[in-house]
């Protein structure tokens, strides 16, 4: 009986030692493969860690696959738990805990330059075989290729007769339809000729973002079509030439990029065909429009920098602090919702919300700008106007001297109210034009800025007159400003046209009326 006890003991701790062991390893068409012992167990559980987040998957044959989309080239850790039955459990152990580290599998795609024979499909060939494509070609909607079974090359649709002989896609491709599809890669074809030929992104003559990258990709090797040599740019900007492949020239501006409403012209170093549709022609010049910002844009900054009393926040947040951020911003973003930065006067808000005073608002802002950065203070939106204000932007170079409204009203007594980033500086009697010579009604920009001239013109009676070192001097409409002048008396008709102040007064006044602040005369 004994000898009979210690060989049941005996054949119990071989099947102890024996019995397999679980194992997960990464397999072939699935994430991976989960094995246990043919009988008396079964896998209870699965979930994948990717990070910290728990994925759970599904087992079936042996198949461990997630159950839902994972990125292409993701490292995962497989947890799995295998249940016994109750007689194997109480000889090898109820439960056994499997873990792992697989990857999921990741193809690429291999040429990047296709060159195929007239008339011959474009085929694009991957570094292991895809069970589905991702394709956008041009700007075309994106398009989801299911393959019945894997493959490596794959065409996509197009051949290289007629309009199609030279183009790009957008491509990217995975092994299993779970795998989540990496980032898509351009690919470019150009059909075999005698002669060097080139495609061009974006389009020549279409238009080109202020910080887009225009790309170059030659039939040919780039020193065998272009030699040494780089293409020229007009206007000169900041950037480099790179050549990310042996056919392939990129120009990526730096900073602010293009000018804003700019024409863009590049100068190849000889005339080549490009291709463009159906109809390929040779040049040497390319050329493509930036586009201009809105006024939108132009409200929102100008109001950040203090040269408009607004606040505002544009809908998708705050732009980025880089050169090429804010660049890009001024086409992307909309304005969102503008408010008052101060209390403003009655009359600038109603000059704000009609379309002509809006104008004048914005001119006399830009004006205003101008006058600060050292440009032409015309209050006319240019290239070099849009450079200086994101670069202020960029360098948070606001206004150096608030905002100011100027408010004249001639009705008797004649008075004029200064107002000063949301407050009234002061309020003084003044003189303005005779009815022989009325200062003219509406909203000017103050266009000049003097401390003291010399003022001549001509009398109602035909004769001249010439006063020498009026002080405090801002003119805004035509000979008309606002100014010190000794008079006996103030506020009626006494001028010829100008608006005149004590002159003590006129002086405080000054500091605060800049090139660009907007004067009212109204009844």
């Amino acid at each position: 009986m004994r000898t009979d006890a210690g060989l049941v003991t005996a054949a119990l701790g071989c099947v102890r030692l024996l019995w397999p062991q679980g194992q997960i390893s990464a397999g072939g068409s699935a994430l991976g493969r989960l094995t246990v012992a043919p009988f008396g167990e079964h896998v209870a559980s699965a979930t994948l860690l990717i990070g910290s987040r728990r994925v759970a998957a599904s087992v079936r044959s042996g198949r461990l696959e997630p159950t839902v989309s994972i990125p292409a080239g993701t490292r995962v850790r497989v947890e799995a738990t295998v249940r016994r039955a109750g007689w194997l459990g109480w000889l090898v152990g109820s439960t056994e805990h499997l873990q792992t580290v697989l990857e999921t599998p990741a193809v690429h795609v291999g040429v990047r330059l296709l060159s195929p024979a007239p008339g011959r499909p474009v085929v694009v060939a991957f570094s292991g075989p895809v069970r589905a494509v991702s394709l956008q070609l041009g700007a075309g909607p994106r398009r989801l290729l299911r393959l019945s079974r894997p493959r490596s090359r794959v065409s996509i649709g197009v051949d290289t007769a007629g309009r199609e002989s030279a183009g790009s896609a957008f491509v990217a491709g995975v092994q299993h339809l779970w795998e989540r599809f990496p980032p898509p890669v351009r690919v470019s074809w150009i059909e075999r000729s005698s002669v060097p030929e080139m495609l061009v992104r974006p389009a020549a003559k279409g238009l080109l973002g202020p910080t887009a990258a225009i790309v170059l990709t030659f039939s040919r090797p780039v020193g065998a079509v272009l030699g040494a040599r780089r293409p020229s740019l007009w206007p000169r900007v900041a950037g480099v030439w790179h050549e990310p492949d042996g056919h392939t020239l990129v120009f990526q501006p730096s900073g602010l990029g293009f000018p804003l409403g700019s024409h863009v012209r590049l100068g190849l170093t000889r005339s080549l065909r490009v291709l463009s549709g159906s109809d390929p022609s040779s040049v040497r010049t390319l050329s493509w429009r930036v586009p201009p910002a809105g006024k939108g844009r132009l409200v929102q900054l100008l109001g950040e920098l203090g040269y408009l009393p607004f606040a505002s926040r544009p809908v998708a947040g705050d732009v980025p602090r880089s050169a090429q951020a804010l660049a890009r911003a001024v086409l992307s973003l909309a304005t969102g919702t503008l408010r008052w930065r101060y209390r403003p006067p009655p009359a600038l808000r109603t000059l704000w919300d009609s379309a002509a005073g809006a104008v004048v608002l914005i001119r006399g802002a830009l004006m205003a700008f101008e006058s600060v950065h050292g440009l032409t203070p015309d209050g006319v939106e240019s290239p070099g106007l849009w450079r200086a204000l994101l670069r202020a932007e960029l360098a948070r170079r606001g206004s150096p001297y608030g905002y100011s409204y100027v408010y004249v009203s001639e009705t008797v007594p004649q008075t004029l109210t200064l107002w000063h980033d949301g407050r009234v500086v002061l309020r003084t009697p003044v003189n303005t034009g005779i009815s022989a010579a009325p200062t003219a009604l509406g909203t000017y920009p103050v266009y000049l800025h003097l401390a003291a001239t010399t003022m001549t013109g001509t009398n109602p009676d035909g004769s001249h007159y010439s006063d020498p070192g009026v002080p405090w001097v801002n003119y805004f409409n035509g000979g008309d400003a606002v100014h010190g002048f000794v008079r006996p008396g103030y506020g009626y008709p006494q001028s010829l046209g100008c608006v005149e102040a004590p002159i003590t007064t006129a002086a405080l006044i000054w500091p605060f009326v800049q090139v660009g602040t907007l004067v009212t005369v109204a009844t």
